[in-house]
């Protein structure tokens, strides 16, 4: 039995309109606004103008989606805590910014487009020429001479079907690779010199290699960052559920998706919908996260990466080098010099987005901390004050507490001086429940570093509630670490070569 003296800390607040406060997004965007003040350089667009790439079918579906969001939409929970009603998105309402659409800046994919694609036998290859239909035509609309600020791609059940999720699809995510690709790749690990440094080769077939994707959606993210415009995905299985929905319906209620769908949009149009009221300005939060190159035969291999965060919640992700699983515990860790010019990388990022150097560096980790990766960041950061926090899913130790509810959000249980419990899951007090269904399942942290262990938490917290793609009310993880996975799965399909969008509304 674990003989602990938990202490609870506070909901973070969220700044709206005019520097009003509220906990909950959604009520904060419907009773002040998007954050924007007048004494600060803050986007507030009132408009966001809005192309469509889809069929016939999917455009007009499309469309029929961007007037729901006008208007108010009633929410049918008895939680109107959990599920507020939905205001409509006008300069007077929600997200104070009005979608605008016109045909200009719509492209048409033909049945003839789409059966070309849907005939072809190899999955990747039918995955790849299906994001190309949309790649086709974000390049003529990004041509036009005034292009919109997001596109949403409309995607036609037969596209859904055959390069989506679908028995159709089976196993088209995991990387195929021929035995001499694995050799190369082990000989240039290995440092072996090639023929082809000496401009001295043998003669190949000179057929190009089919180009393949393993997912549409990370493959259409990844690819579209060339011409750089923001994209929303929509699939027309969700646009019909929405536009007829009934209680048989399997989605999500219409308010609650309009909510997330205007704000999803208002951000990639480059709004702010809110900030957190009390991040520590000048400080500049990491995640270090990694995932699998699929471009990478070598199965041991993984890329890291850093995503960035000012104190304001702009978010940047940033490229790293490969990184050799542990021999045996296979945990993945940076090599010192690895570490040195990631964290150099990631506060030069910083820098040049804010204009000012960092006063605080907090690095945020899914794995522990090794010694070559603490020497690497210290040798970065000098004298500046930091915080290393590694977190993980703590399975083993689970706390109850009497009543309906389980544990509140919030609450902590040290371990030891380097060791705490912390529940970012479980019941809050703003909404009048727990809004999981399952057992909430805390994090364990482990902190090294200058700052009181309430702050880590509360910068925790408070990061959990900077998902701007959706109006939740926190995620799991802070926000450096939740969508690490999705970021890096975008990652995983762009070669080195291609040009990588380090803003966040790239890869949501």
């Amino acid at each position: 039995m674990i003989d602990v003296n938990p202490f609870f800390v506070k909901e973070p607040a969220l700044i709206f309109g005019g520097s009003q406060e509220e906990k909950d997004p959604r009520l904060g965007l419907h009773y002040f606004g998007p954050y924007f003040t007048s004494n600060e350089d803050t986007f507030s667009p009132s408009q966001a103008r809005i192309g469509i790439i889809g069929t016939g079918i999917t455009i007009r579906g499309t469309k029929n989606i961007l007037n729901l969001l006008k208007n108010p939409i009633k929410s049918e929970s008895s939680n109107r805590w959990l599920f507020p009603d939905y205001p409509g998105a006008t300069l007077e309402r929600g997200v104070r910014c009005n979608f605008i659409q016109s045909d200009s800046w719509n492209q048409t994919i033909t049945n003839y487009d789409i059966q070309k694609v849907i005939t072809i036998d190899d999955v990747n290859i039918r995955i790849r020429e299906g994001v190309k239909l949309f790649l086709e035509k974000i390049d003529s609309i990004k041509n036009e001479d005034s292009p919109p600020d997001v596109i949403i791609c409309a995607i036609p059940t037969e596209i859904e079907n055959s390069c989506g999720i679908s028995d159709l699809t089976r196993g088209a995510k995991r990387p195929k690779y021929t035995s001499l690709e694995m050799k190369n790749e082990a000989f240039k690990r290995a440092g072996q010199t090639f023929m082809d440094a000496f401009s001295v080769g043998v003669l190949e077939n000179k057929t190009a290699k089919q180009e393949i994707s393993y997912d549409f959606r990370n493959s259409l993210k990844g690819l579209v960052m060339e011409y750089g415009l923001p994209t929303q995905i929509i699939r027309q299985s969700i646009i019909e559920e929405i536009v007829n929905y009934n209680s048989r319906s399997s989605v999500q209620h219409p308010s609650v998706f309009a909510w997330n769908f205007s704000t999803a949009l208002y951000y990639k149009a480059r709004g702010r919908p809110w900030r957190l009221a009390k991040l520590p300005e000048g400080t500049c939060y990491v995640g270090v996260a990694f995932y699998q190159n699929k471009l990478n035969p070598l199965l041991d291999m993984e890329t890291s990466m850093a995503q960035v965060f000012t104190h304001t919640g702009e978010g940047f992700v940033l490229r790293g080098s490969d990184v050799i699983k542990g021999k045996y515990s296979r945990d993945l860790h940076l090599s010192e010099d690895q570490s040195f010019k990631l964290l150099k990388n990631a506060i030069s990022l910083y820098s040049e987005k804010t204009g000012i150097d960092p006063v605080r560096i907090v690095v945020h980790k899914t794995t522990s901390f090794d010694e070559n990766e603490l020497a690497g960041f210290k040798k970065v950061i000098g004298k500046i004050p930091f915080d290393f926090v590694s977190m993980s899913r703590e399975h083993s130790i689970k706390f109850l507490r009497t009543g309906k509810y389980p544990i509140l959000r919030g609450t902590v249980f040290p371990l030891d001086p380097e060791q705490y419990v912390l529940y970012t899951t479980g019941y809050i007090p703003r909404l009048r429940t727990y809004p999981g269904h399952r057992i909430p399942i805390p994090l364990r942290l482990r902190h090294i570093g200058d700052s009181e262990i309430t702050t880590i938490v509360s910068e925790i917290l408070g990061l959990s509630k900077l998902n701007w793609n959706t109006t939740q009310f926190s995620t799991q993880f802070p926000i450096t670490l939740e969508f690490a996975r999705r970021v890096g799965r975008v990652l995983s399909e762009l070669s080195e070569e291609l040009k990588v969008e380090n803003h966040y509304r790239f890869y949501m």
